[in-house]
């Protein structure tokens, strides 16, 4: 188990019927993982461009478990643009991080890349992980293996 999990980007309006993604099986392998972690070690964040500022809040993808109130907004697609996200796990004194949600090929990728330039351990929990484009989804496996990243692909690890 790492010191944080961090689930990106399961908001409505990218997780739903009718939308590129399994929702029931990622939201329910997603589940399955956060139950797993403290509740005070869950971070979520939820992706709100710049033109939707004025906008209502961004809701939680229907059925998510939300057990913290640790969440936070990011305009760009690395969740360590919000420094509010980073003080936490400084404070938390973080060495490791987990991270699931979608999309493994911009939001997550970008998360998981800079975390490593940050220097945590990351993990990433495959079955957790939200992909609409599979073949380009490849060539980022093949870096992230490379990255030393902790690949992780069942359910209930």
């Amino acid at each position: 188990m790492s010191d944080y999990l961090i689930v990106i980007d399961m908001q409505a309006d990218y997780v739903a019927d009718g939308k590129p993604y399994d929702k029931e099986r990622l939201v329910a392998a997603i589940n399955n993982k956060i139950a797993s972690y403290p509740s005070h070690r869950v971070l979520y964040v939820l992706n709100r461009f710049l033109w939707e500022i004025n906008k209502k809040p961004k809701e939680f993808a229907d059925g998510l478990s939300v057990i913290s109130n640790q969440t936070f907004e990011k305009r760009r697609a690395s969740c360590f643009t919000n420094r509010s996200l980073k003080d936490v796990l400084e404070q938390g004194d973080a060495k490791s991080l987990e991270f699931i949600g979608v999309d493994g090929n911009y939001c997550v990728k970008a998360s998981v890349l800079a975390a490593i330039s940050e220097g945590y351990q990351v993990t990433v929990d495959l079955s957790c992980l939200g992909i609409i484009n599979r073949k380009k989804f490849r060539k980022i496996l093949m870096n992230w293996k490379r990255e030393n990243i902790i690949l992780k692909e069942n359910h209930h690890s």
